[in-house]
């Protein structure tokens, strides 16, 4: 890659947004094509509706072929493992509008027998291709970018509220009840609907009442402090002083005034082992 060359944004090319991008833009050829009827189609034949949609379907359905192995060589490209700049993409875009174009304007003066000129249809044809393919291509693009933009924030979110000395709680409706100081939170205790959060203020044990699921815990606390290691408990990992082994079962002890004995159910014994021990 030339000095200077930017590439483009990774989560536009991606296998999925592909797909999609060439998915989305099938679907609004074929409704612009029944609505707008470019190309002087609605006067090519006196067909019904049915008809007529039929047809248009043909001529999305070739027109998309020349997008899809344009996509195929960009796939291609990306799995050579070849920087993907951005005048690259612009330039395949160019490409599939103008090859696209010139296959419209042939249909339209070999198959309708159109009397005007074929440069005048060529002209026409990438009129009307280009906003076939450029409307579609920009929403797309601006989804993918909001998309990804969205997904980065909250990784960003996500990251401040774990690496925070404040852990927040809040309901299951996303209010928040509590925040606690990491080093206060002792442990969360499920009770059907509810839980029941234990921490320490000025040394003495308190408690709070939240109405939520550790479930819902867990997943927006995954990665973090917060250890589910019972069906009915969550501990704060840097309150635990020793992981025990009492017969077949595993003890985590608190360090608190109450020295608290937490239970490791069976089904969250490697779990728990793993993550002492790494």
């Amino acid at each position: 890659m030339k000095k200077g060359q930017r590439l483009i944004p990774e989560y536009f090319i991606t296998k999925k947004n592909t797909i999609l991008q060439v998915l989305f833009t099938t679907l609004f050829a074929y409704v612009f094509i029944n609505i707008y009827r470019p190309f002087g189609s609605g006067d090519w034949y006196n067909v019904s509706w049915w008809e007529f949609s039929l047809y248009s379907g043909l001529l999305v359905i070739a027109g998309m072929l020349v997008v899809l192995i344009s996509r195929l060589l960009l796939m291609f490209l990306i799995k050579k493992k070849k920087p993907v700049t951005i005048r690259y993409y612009v330039l395949m875009v160019i490409g599939e509008i103008l090859f696209m174009a010139a296959i419209y304007a042939i249909a339209e003066k070999a198959f309708i027998k159109d009397e005007r000129k074929f440069g005048h249809l060529l002209y026409l044809a990438i009129q009307n291709t280009a906003l076939i393919l450029l409307i579609p291509y920009v929403i797309s693009i601006l989804f993918f970018a909001w998309k990804a933009k969205t997904i980065s924030l909250n990784n960003l979110l996500k990251q401040l509220r774990h690496n925070s000395n404040f852990i927040p709680f809040r309901d299951e409706k996303g209010v928040l009840r509590i925040s606690l100081k990491a080093e206060d939170l002792l442990y969360i205790e499920s009770s059907d609907n509810y839980i029941s959060i234990k921490y320490l203020q000025n040394d003495q044990h308190k408690s709070i009442l939240i109405r939520n699921t550790l479930k819902n815990l867990e997943k927006e606390f995954e990665n973090s402090l917060l250890l589910r290691c019972h069906r009915s408990y969550m501990v704060n990992v840097k309150r635990v002083s020793m992981v025990k082994k009492e017969g077949h079962n595993l003890k985590l002890l608190l360090s608190s005034p109450e020295n608290e004995k937490i239970p490791v159910s069976r089904g969250y014994h490697a779990v728990v082992k793993n993550f002492f021990e790494n």
